[in-house]
């Protein structure tokens, strides 16, 4: 019985920590939605451990928070704080964005960065590894 919690321990913490590592990083921000932003400086960035923070450019402002990571991908992001520069070239493109990000349930690793999905399942933000 102990070899089988030890291991049963040993296998979920192996788990957990691949999980956080695939999703832990820096990335740019390249569809929002069905918006192509990928010439915008959007940046998202996720780091993990005792105190889990995102945080990141929104193409003018600084934004960041912290989020609950689930398991299985899935989170909740917490109140997001930002600078208030007032960029009227790119303001709605922010807007979208955040609009975007704070409807994120779930966060899926892929070969080339991350997929944001929302309480449906649609892919609703896709960002790219730095």
């Amino acid at each position: 019985m102990r070899i089988f919690t030890l291991l049963f321990s040993l296998t979920l913490f192996t788990l957990t920590s691949c999980d956080e590592q695939d999703v832990a990083g820096s990335y740019d921000v390249v569809l929002v939605g069905e918006n192509d932003y990928s010439e915008h400086d959007i940046t998202l960035t996720i780091a993990m451990g005792e105190e889990n923070r995102i945080s990141g450019k929104s193409a003018c402002n600084n934004y960041s928070g912290s989020f609950e990571h689930l398991g299985k991908g899935k989170v909740t992001i917490g109140p997001l704080m930002g600078t208030k520069m007032m960029c009227r070239d790119v303001h709605e493109i922010e807007r979208d964005y955040m609009s975007h990000l704070a409807k994120v349930v779930e966060v899926r690793p892929t070969k080339e960065g991350l997929e944001l999905l929302n309480a449906s399942g649609d892919i609703i933000i896709t960002a790219v590894k730095q």
